[in-house]
């Protein structure tokens, strides 16, 4: 017969079992339930089609519901502190473009997030290479022309923007800075009012995300002076990038996904995880490539230090422009 201490040992050792197993039951396994994914901009544009096609295909992986959230308004900042606040738990995600924590932070004086601090980094999608186009009008038919015709009439030049403080605007401000131009900012509040301008004559260039650019070039409506990322676009293999050219200027933002800051690991490597895989879909690269996307995706230690980077990169040219928006 088990003495009387024998006993109480074996019912402890069954109740700490119990006890653990309870614990295991109770938290999980991430996920176990469906992850909301806000889009900080209006149905139905780039960043939204993308993380819709994203959300089904990651979801699968995942094996619960991934749903997209709009909440478009103030250049993408008020879904971006939805996020910020929301509980790091890994069921409130953001997908989102560079402007909300690249440039936003530079040019509003009242924004209610840390675009660094509020954050954990899960993965960067990819890359949206703008290009500069001018109206055929303009006597130039490369970058080195259009420099020169600004540099001998000051002032004169205009280009347009969906708004001020935005990464088109940003854009013509780098190569501004760099090449010492005097080009006259006409901003527009939305790419297709301020694209109308420029095919109408009524301002002369403009930097564009390649859907804009790719097929009005192609229908002569506008010359590409360059494209401003590294290396040429799968999508328009003969648009040269102003870098071959000789001008460096880099105009990549990138789209990626990132949650609330102390978010779990666990969660951020998940997520991750099911990204990377979801992206090698072909349907998703084809999607990319006719939006002008360039599929670049990195994890989440090395899209951290690209978030860190590109804050400093699109910062320096916002405080060397002078770039103030209206809170």
């Amino acid at each position: 017969m088990k003495t009387l201490t024998q006993t109480f040992k074996t019912l402890a050792l069954c109740a700490g079992m119990a006890l653990c197993g309870f614990g295991a039951q109770a938290q999980g396994v991430y996920p176990d339930k469906s992850i909301r994914m806000v889009v900080p901009y209006n149905a139905g544009g780039g960043t939204d089609v993308l993380a819709r096609a994203i959300a089904v295909g990651a979801g699968k992986i995942l094996k619960q519901t991934i749903v997209v959230d709009n909440k478009p308004g103030a250049s993408g900042m008020i879904g971006s502190d939805f996020v910020a606040k929301a509980a790091p738990d890994g069921y409130t995600i953001l997908m989102t473009a560079a402007d909300t924590h690249s440039i936003n932070p530079h040019v509003y004086p009242k924004i209610a997030y840390d675009a660094l601090k509020d954050f954990a980094p899960i993965a960067q999608v990819g890359l949206l290479p703008y290009a500069l186009v001018v109206n055929p009008k303009v006597p130039a038919k490369n970058i080195h022309e259009f420099i020169a015709l600004a540099k001998s009439q000051p002032g004169k030049l205009t280009y347009a923007s969906w708004g001020v403080g935005s990464s088109s605007q940003v854009a013509m401000e780098m190569l501004k800075v760099l090449s010492g131009l005097d080009i006259l900012h006409v901003p527009f509040t939305g790419a297709a009012p301020a694209m109308t301008a420029v095919l109408g004559g009524q301002v002369d260039a403009m930097f564009v995300p390649l859907s804009l650019a790719v097929p009005n070039a192609e229908a002569g409506k506008v010359v590409v002076m360059g494209l401003g990322a590294p290396a040429r676009f799968v999508g328009a293999p003969n648009m040269p990038t102003l870098a071959e050219q000789g001008i460096k200027v880099f105009t990549s933002p990138w789209i990626s996904i990132l949650g609330p800051a102390k978010m779990p690991k666990a969660a951020v490597d998940a997520i991750y995880s099911a990204v990377n895989e979801a992206v090698k879909d072909p349907q998703i690269i084809d999607l990319m490539i006719k939006g002008g996307l360039q599929l670049e995706v990195l994890n989440p230690e090395q899209f951290g230090k690209v978030l860190v980077s590109e804050f400093e990169h699109w910062g320096a040219t916002v405080k060397a422009a002078g770039i103030k928006a209206d809170q």
